[in-house]
């Protein structure tokens, strides 16, 4: 099921080079503002990512918290974790009733994961109005090796930070209050107006992500992509809101074949850009044909165009040229498999259009 977003306009991405992609591992952590074990937990994990650069939190919260959503409670559920705080790396483990592990145990695991093969590169382009709060989304995957057997997903993850409010719900119970030396103590018992960083907000399209994006044996190389459409909810901090788009496993009897093949993070103030690169009329827009494009890619170039140029994500310029108007066409059968830019320079300000080129 597709979901809902608003938002500015807005381009982000990685790289999909058919070469070995960079591994990221998932920490998903179980927690409760009733629990008085968490708020060390939370250090325990930040502390973690401050460590690997390559790790990517997500707290999903209890069923009674101010900040539950179900898809949350249907994760809890489906992997049978029985308290907080627990914590599950890349949704996998020894054995099915070991996949959830307690704060001390997650370093080891995450260090396993980090030596495993990313296996997919994931890329991300998007799109954020901050006033209508619609974000839309385009996610390219393109395997490096050959997965895993068993059915494949694509998951998006919506993620909040520093949420604050008080009272019932979302007043933080804290164990080491009375503890000398503990960063805890102090704080309360309860703490109030508690920061509770990593919020799950939604999962798109339910708790084990998107079905049929990828067909049972991926070609490696081959680039797959999805479109989502989402509301950002007017009550949510904008500025604190992150994306999390990872590939994993899936199937509705066995945990043990859920795991979480390669994941990518991008925060929602990276996809603002400025309104001069909206589209302009349609009489003068900028359009690319084929999409995906192999060995030729066609442009419709608007009048008065002073450059057209070929960006990667990371904005690397693979092609710059002065181009006269009307169908034009770019040599790209040299350049890698993934996901492009393609901007025009026009005298009434920048368009930019998004290509895919399959690498043959």
């Amino acid at each position: 099921m597709r979901r809902t977003i608003l938002l500015l306009a807005a381009l982000f991405c990685l790289s999909l080079s058919p070469s070995a992609q960079q591994k990221r591992v998932l920490l998903e952590k179980y927690t409760s503002a009733f629990c008085g074990a968490c708020p060390n937990a939370h250090l325990i994990a930040e502390e973690l990512a401050a460590s690997y650069p390559e790790l990517t939190l997500a707290f999903h919260h209890s069923s009674v918290d101010g900040m539950a959503n179900p898809y949350s409670t249907e994760w809890r559920s489906g992997f049978g974790l029985l308290g907080t705080p627990m914590g599950i790396v890349g949704r996998s483990g020894p054995a099915a009733n070991q996949i959830a592990a307690q704060p001390q145990q997650w370093e080891a695991r995450i260090l396993e994961q980090l030596n495993e093969p990313a296996y997919v590169g994931l890329e991300l382009q998007g799109s954020y109005n901050p006033f209508s709060r619609a974000l839309a989304l385009d996610i390219s995957c393109a395997f490096t090796e050959r997965p895993p057997a068993g059915e494949l997903r694509l998951n998006l993850m919506v993620t909040e930070d520093s949420v604050i409010h008080a009272g019932y719900g979302f007043d933080q119970s804290n164990y080491f209050n009375e503890v000398e030396g503990h960063p805890l103590f102090g704080l309360g018992q309860p703490i109030y107006f508690y920061p509770h960083h990593h919020v799950v907000r939604e999962i798109a399209d339910g708790a084990w992500g998107t079905p049929d994006v990828f067909p049972e044996l991926p070609e490696i190389g081959q680039v797959y992509s999805h479109h989502y459409d989402y509301f950002v909810p007017w009550n949510w901090d904008q500025k604190k809101i992150k994306v999390i788009v990872f590939v994993s496993l899936y199937s509705e009897n066995n945990p043990m074949q859920r795991k979480v093949l390669n994941v990518i993070e991008q925060p929602l103030p990276g996809l603002l850009t400025t309104a001069a690169e909206s589209p302009a009329s349609d009489s003068q827009t900028l359009r690319v044909f084929p999409n995906p494009a192999t060995e030729q890619l066609h442009l419709a170039v608007p009048e008065y165009t002073r450059l057209v140029e070929l960006h990667t994500p990371s904005g690397r310029v693979v092609y710059s040229h002065a181009l006269s108007p009307g169908i034009q066409q770019i040599d790209v059968s040299g350049l890698a498999g993934g996901l492009y830019l393609v901007r025009a320079v026009t005298r009434t300000g920048v368009q930019v259009q998004k290509v895919i080129i399959q690498g043959r």
